[in-house]
């Protein structure tokens, strides 16, 4: 797909240095091919004159604008001081602001108004669910240091969790402050599929220690319980949809609601959790042999990676009496046993290391095994 023209109009020098740069340095790149304008008479001339679709960014010192500006693309004016912009049709955005969340507006505003295409990445994702049949045996953790792995190797990854009861401490102060962006994410889904995807850029946020982008927010668990396997399949194909990420990681939680059998099918890899007990074990082959009884999920198994997890060196229980054959093992983290700050999980040590050579492993295997079948 050919780059959208994103035509600036600015006179402040700094403010056009620090914004070129950043759209061509970024991942903004592969969407924008910049122009920039520092007089009217050229401005006013190129929209004049334009045929072509285009998005225009205009300081507020450049009005008033040819009739030809509100008519042919997507406008947006640029103002020195913080304004609202979610209920005009012509979004006024302060320019003092991190650069990242300006773009994203931009985006996020003509994918919902510009009915000519929606502005949208070229990256295919997988999508990798993170799942136990008991509580207890760190799918947060393994999720989001999987996720922290991948974007440590250079992948864009979007964390989405589906506990009815999500960790809050993973998220940053400044973005635990935010609105619920994961319950608005929500609502456009039961409205508008269009809508939920270009929200996708409006409501995201990149973690600054993880390195993945999520939704701020934390949900009430009654919502949560309330979703269904419609509002699932929208939330991750409103993230699929923006062709921004390699990878869309799922944090489910050990039930069988609706909003963890879809994830479930519609994930590529599922890492399948386990701790080395006896009444886990048990516990974990009652449940396999109650989603294999469906058939729709009879399928869903030989894309399952089994882990042990908290793993000491040693098993207790012998290797036949394992629901599934286990694909690695994870490591015991004594410190992790009982913590008093997030920052200690959020460290990079022998556990992620683990992860992410495990994960290279499984997925490999996985995907001969499909070869093979095919």
């Amino acid at each position: 797909m050919s780059k959208m023209q994103l035509v600036l109009l600015e006179q402040d020098a700094y403010f056009i240095d620090m914004f070129s740069t950043y759209v061509r340095s970024s991942e903004q790149a592969e969407r924008f091919a910049m122009t920039v304008f520092t007089s009217k008479e050229q401005g006013f001339e190129f929209i004049n004159r334009s045929r072509e679709t285009y998005i225009l960014l205009a300081h507020e010192s450049f009005m008033p604008l040819p009739e030809r500006a509100f008519q042919h693309g997507c406008l947006i004016i640029l103002s020195e001081t913080p304004v609202s912009i979610d209920m005009l049709e012509y979004p006024v955005l302060c320019k003092f602001q991190p650069l990242n969340q300006l773009l994203s507006h931009v985006v996020s505003h003509f994918n919902e108004y510009t009915s000519s295409r929606m502005l949208t990445g070229n990256r295919k994702s997988e999508v990798i669910a993170v799942y136990s049949a008991v509580g207890g045996c760190g799918k947060t953790l393994t999720a989001a240091h999987l996720a922290r792995e991948l974007a440590y190797q250079g992948k864009r990854v979007f964390y989405l969790s589906f506990e009815q009861l999500p960790s809050a401490a993973w998220m940053e102060p400044s973005a635990a402050a935010d609105e619920n962006y994961f319950s608005r994410m929500l609502y456009y889904g039961k409205t508008d599929a269009r809508v939920q995807t270009a929200k996708v850029e409006l409501y995201k946020r990149r973690h600054g220690i993880m390195g993945f982008d999520y939704f701020p927010g934390v949900s009430e668990p009654t919502e949560m319980d309330e979703m269904t396997a419609e509002d699932t399949n929208s939330l991750i194909q409103a993230v699929l949809a923006t062709g921004g990420y390699d990878t869309v990681m799922l944090d489910l939680e050990s039930s069988l609601h609706p909003r963890v059998t879809t994830a479930l099918r519609l994930s590529d890899h599922v890492l399948w959790l386990a701790v080395d007990d006896r009444i886990h074990l048990d516990k974990t082959r009652m449940r396999l042999k109650q989603m294999t009884a469906v058939s729709q999920d009879q399928e869903m198994i030989h894309k399952m990676q089994f882990i042990i997890n908290k793993y000491s060196g040693s098993m207790s229980n012998a290797a036949d009496s394992l629901p599934l054959p286990v694909s690695g093992f994870l490591p015991y983290i004594p410190e992790w046993k009982t913590f008093s700050s997030v920052e200690s999980l959020q460290v990079r040590g022998e556990f992620s290391e683990s992860l992410a050579a495990l994960f290279r492993i499984s997925v490999s295997a996985a995907e001969a095994d499909n070869l093979v079948v095919g």
